[in-house]
């Protein structure tokens, strides 16, 4: 087994996630990519919206979710390791970013007691294009982390549309309207809903509308990253 291991590594090395700098088994980034990444403070966030409390946008607009939070800013190194993980389908990127995003969990929803873990979908041909939905792959580790059900198939995407990093905000929230549908009964449920990446919110807020008329009583949002506001945006 041990010879077995030998070549294994010899074979596929073990990178970075972020950089792709050779490091050691078991690791999931450098020592420079580690002390880079952009970690969230959860003291510093507004817990509903995730941007830090001066940037707030729940008084801008009602979500449907109750919260949202993500370990790490989208940017750098954490943004690096994200992109490497979704478009390289580099699969350690799961666990790794599983792993952070249930700390979150413990630490900002430590009062919540969740029944399941939900994913926001892809649509089929887009799945198929991909390889693989990184929301899915992501709830699966963080649901045996967390020793949560999920509920898979909960939420379909009915369309393909523009992608939302191409448009304005409220375009945003237009592109994703009545694009998802749920398919079966959560009722009294308290939902966490997983996506990759946070940015104005739109995707998240049409997954938790679809959960609410499931039946669901609550949803909170966790994610890999965050888009944080720039000063003065809306």
């Amino acid at each position: 087994m041990k010879l077995f291991n030998i070549i294994l590594e010899a074979l596929f090395p073990n990178k970075c996630l972020s950089c792709g700098e050779l490091i050691d088994s078991g690791e999931f980034l450098c020592d420079y990519c580690l002390e880079m990444m952009e970690s969230v403070d959860p003291l510093k966030i507004c817990t509903g919206c995730g941007q830090y409390k001066k940037e707030c946008q729940c008084k801008n607009r009602v979500y449907h979710f109750a919260g949202a939070i993500a370990p790490f800013e989208n940017k750098g190194q954490a943004q690096a390791a994200m992109y490497r993980y979704k478009f390289a389908k580099v699969e350690s990127g799961a666990q790794f970013f599983a792993n952070e995003m249930a700390k979150m969990v413990k630490t900002v929803y430590v009062d919540i007691c969740f029944d399941g873990i939900a994913f926001v979908p892809m649509h089929p041909f887009k799945e198929l294009n991909r390889g693989f939905n990184q929301s899915r792959l992501l709830a699966n580790k963080l649901a045996n982390i967390l020793d949560l059900k999920v509920y898979d198939g909960l939420l379909s995407a009915k369309y393909v549309r523009k992608k939302q990093h191409d448009l304005l905000i409220k375009e945003r929230f237009q592109n994703v309207k009545d694009m998802y549908s749920y398919n079966y009964k959560v009722t009294g449920k308290t939902i966490l809903l997983v996506d990759d990446i946070k940015t104005t919110g739109a995707t998240l807020d049409e997954c938790a509308k679809q959960l609410l008329l499931a039946g669901a009583d609550n949803v909170f949002c966790i994610c890999g990253l965050i888009t944080k506001r720039k000063k003065g945006k809306k």
